[in-house]
């Protein structure tokens, strides 16, 4: 079956089969997943998971998706994939159940799904996590709370999607718990949500894994591109998300005239294209020097060094 093209996501669907690329061919000895499941939590259809399960053959990939029709779906299109498992339900911090909240799930409002939790699905089974994308409408901190024992246990790389400007307090919180479980937050940059422009994947490395990323070529090539970006942690004392992801969409900035951050306008494609006809983005020294690029690139040896020290500290 020909993998699905990543519409969506261009960038970090990218970035993923690449680094499952490289995991497979042993290239330098990078293998920054570990042994371990796949799970793409929030499926939807399904295209995410078939491409990890098109990729990656020789790993079980879970799709996971409260809503019974996105399932079905996606079982029509990709159920041939003999490692693709199609579960529904959703996750949360605590097994249970959850009634459907809004029209977005695609399931009658009022009905409910079961709830797991990323440690029932892998930890308490004895089953290792090796990625997870998580898609999940701003319950990722809770998430990531009912799975601290699969996390710490398998270390596996996962990705959190948050809106950054929405609430910021919830992302300064999302940040720090990844923080406090040894993990770097990577920033993609491009949207990955509509209308609002500054929905932002983050990609989540453990620090041990830090020196290994100076042999990841895709690694090396999304930074040098400037779409991929390390988040400073708050005790770095430097730039924040709020800083480096559009800041005129902070509620009352230049992309986001008014007092309500969800107004259709707020950070809308219109308003900032506009914004930075006015502000041109940061000049990407591997775009237009020479010296400056290779120092840069020892920059980046020096600091990935140093999240490596930090890990293990």
């Amino acid at each position: 079956m020909t993998p699905p093209i990543a519409e969506h996501e261009t960038i970090l669907s990218s970035f993923i089969i690449s680094l499952i690329s490289e995991n497979r061919i042993g290239h330098r000895n990078v293998n920054l997943i570990p042994e371990g499941s796949f799970l793409d939590a929030g499926c939807q259809f399904g295209e995410q998971a078939a491409h990890y399960a098109i990729s990656a053959p020789d790993r079980e990939v879970i799709a996971l998706d409260p809503s019974t029709s996105n399932l079905e779906i996606a079982q029509r299109k990709f159920g041939d994939l003999a490692n693709l498992v199609f579960q529904q339900g959703g996750l949360g911090q605590h097994v249970g159940t959850m009634k459907v909240p809004d029209s977005s799930f695609q399931m009658p409002i009022g009905s409910e799904f079961l709830v797991y939790t990323l440690d029932s699905l892998f930890y308490d089974q004895g089953k290792k996590l090796g990625f997870a994308h998580l898609d999940l409408e701003g319950l990722e901190l809770d998430v990531l709370k009912g799975g601290v024992s699969t996390i710490k246990t398998s270390k596996p790389l996962f990705t959190t999607e948050v809106r950054v400007h929405r609430d910021p307090q919830y992302t300064t919180d999302l940040l720090d718990f990844i923080s406090e479980l040894g993990y770097d937050s990577y920033v993609i940059n491009e949207s990955c949500g509509s209308p609002h422009m500054d929905y932002r994947n983050l990609l989540n490395i453990p620090r041990s894994k830090s020196t290994a990323l100076r042999y990841s070529e895709v690694f090396i090539l999304l930074h040098a591109t400037q779409s991929l970006i390390r988040l400073p942690t708050r005790a770095e004392g430097q730039k924040t998300i709020f800083d480096i992801v559009l800041p005129c969409c902070a509620l009352g900035g230049a992309c986001c005239p008014g007092s309500d951050v969800n107004a259709k306008d707020c950070c809308s494609e219109a308003l900032l294209k506009i914004w930075l006809d006015k502000n041109k983005p940061d000049i990407n020294p591997y775009t237009y020097f020479w010296k400056e690029a290779r120092q840069e690139f020892a920059r980046l040896g020096y600091r990935l060094r140093q999240r490596q020290k930090y890990s293990n500290e």
